[in-house]
């Protein structure tokens, strides 16, 4: 009998590569095509998924996982969260543009909807380790076609759009269009080629499967993060470095002085390299002075701030669910700070965003959508610190288990570049896609008791 379920779950593997589509015959090229192809991916994984029930010879098994799946804590806190971003629309100033968004940004309801839908489907699907293992190989292989493309464009090849290297202010952004996401996409993968390098050390017997390819994939969206130089990015690796090495002493008392040294040396690292940063030597580092720029004086974060107040001052108007997703636009208007416009040099970000994670749902979806989200990330640091505490030391491999710190850190890294940056498709697939992953992870890790 034909396999419908096979079919969604292709199509949910390919999903993940729109972070390398570029359509060049449309107006906005690092966007249209990128979510016409994760709504389409999607779309038919659905089809094909209730098709498959409508034909299986045991619908009650999968009406039971999909009971099972919707359980979660992890599920029903992602399903409050699309549900008051829904509704936080229809309540919103403009309930169309909200849910349908307009051409140019392809985000709201809508999107949410189908990020949804993806986060959903793979939970129910995807049942096994290998699985997600696939998972996360497509998603490395998109993010490998995107840095791909980026290098092309900058040794500037007919028909790839890009910065060249060697211009001023030159800043990798593969296909992804923005450094900024290019940087937190590469945050992701790197984190994913860690955890398949963790099943490969321990499974495979090829050296080069083993240890060097999976080294090599860590090391290539490492160089390909400090080249697209964001700051937040930066920030959160580094905040995530440190929760992982954090965790790691936690389970090894024995290494505390070593890891506590370690965490400390980075720590100064970075700290010299902001004190210094207007140094000559500094400066010679293309982009580690880029980096190294972290000050509330710099341009790029006094105006962030004025929009944050912006934000603020239109969240205190509608604070339940706010003006609605993707009318931020209005809320500039109406509370436009005049501190913001420089004759001189002109306008700062881009207007229609708040331009952090936090502000951007608090003002556009009110204090229930702000709430909802943090409570995501709330509901899966308690469920790890749970799993950390009921596990008994002796049912945990020299006390440390990878799985736990990977889904400790990973959100870290996310979170803290949010502080400063705002979610587009490429940063919302891995979060939901990650979540998803958690979920699954922290079930079978409480069915095996954490044996290893």
């Amino acid at each position: 009998m034909f396999d419908y379920f096979k079919v969604s779950k292709f199509f949910l593997f390919i999903a993940p590569l729109a972070v390398m589509v570029i359509s060049i015959t449309t107006l906005f090229p690092f966007i249209v095509g990128r979510y016409v192809w994760f709504r389409m991916s999607v779309d038919l994984a659905l089809i094909f998924f209730l098709v498959g029930f409508l034909v299986s010879r045991d619908p009650t098994a999968i009406i039971s996982r999909v009971k099972e799946v919707f359980k979660k804590p992890l599920v029903i806190a992602v399903s409050i969260f699309t549900a008051i971003f829904i509704l936080a629309g229809f309540f919103g100033i403009n309930p169309s543009n909200s849910f349908w968004s307009n051409f140019e940004r392809g985000e709201g309801g809508l999107q949410i909807l189908h990020l949804w839908l993806f986060f959903i489907l793979i939970s129910v699907l995807f049942r096994e380790e290998r699985d997600w293992r696939r998972l996360f190989g497509w998603a490395i292989a998109g993010g490998i076609i995107s840095a791909v493309y980026g290098i092309f464009a900058g040794f500037g090849v007919v028909g790839f759009l890009g910065q060249r290297f060697g211009e001023d202010g030159f800043r990798f952004s593969g296909s992804i269009g923005n450094s900024a996401y290019f940087a937190i996409l590469s945050l992701f993968l790197m984190f994913y080629s860690l955890y398949l390098m963790r099943d490969r050390v321990r499974n495979s017997q090829n050296v080069f499967g083993k240890w060097i390819w999976p080294s090599f994939l860590v090391l290539f969206f490492l160089v390909g993060s400090i080249a697209a130089a964001t700051r937040g990015a930066f920030l959160g690796l580094v905040a995530a470095v440190v929760v992982f090495l954090g965790y790691f002493v936690y389970s090894h008392q024995t290494w505390r002085k070593w890891l506590i040294t370690a965490g400390i040396i980075i720590l100064v690292f970075v700290g010299v390299m902001v004190k210094y940063q207007d140094s000559q030597f500094v400066k010679s580092l293309p982009v580690i002075s880029r980096l190294s720029t972290i000050s509330f004086s710099v341009e790029t974060f006094s105006t962030r701030a004025i929009m944050w107040n912006i934000a603020w001052e239109g969240f205190k108007v509608r604070p339940i669910f706010g003006w609605g997703p993707e009318n931020f636009l209005k809320v500039f208007d109406t509370h436009f700070d005049t501190r913001y416009f420089n004759p001189v040099d002109g306008f700062g970000a881009w207007f229609d965003r708040a331009h952090s994670v936090y502000f951007d749902y608090l003002v556009e979806t009110g204090a229930l959508g702000f709430l909802s989200f943090i409570g995501i990330f709330a509901t899966l640091f308690w469920q790890i610190i749970k799993t950390v505490v009921k596990t008994p030391k002796e049912n945990r491999t020299g006390g440390f288990n990878f799985t736990i710190a990977f889904l400790l850190s990973l959100p870290v890294a996310y979170l803290v570049q949010g502080i400063v940056l705002f979610d587009v498709l490429s940063t919302y697939i891995q979060i939901f896609l990650f979540l998803a992953f958690a979920g699954y992870k922290l079930t079978s890790l409480k069915e095996e008791k954490y044996a290893r």
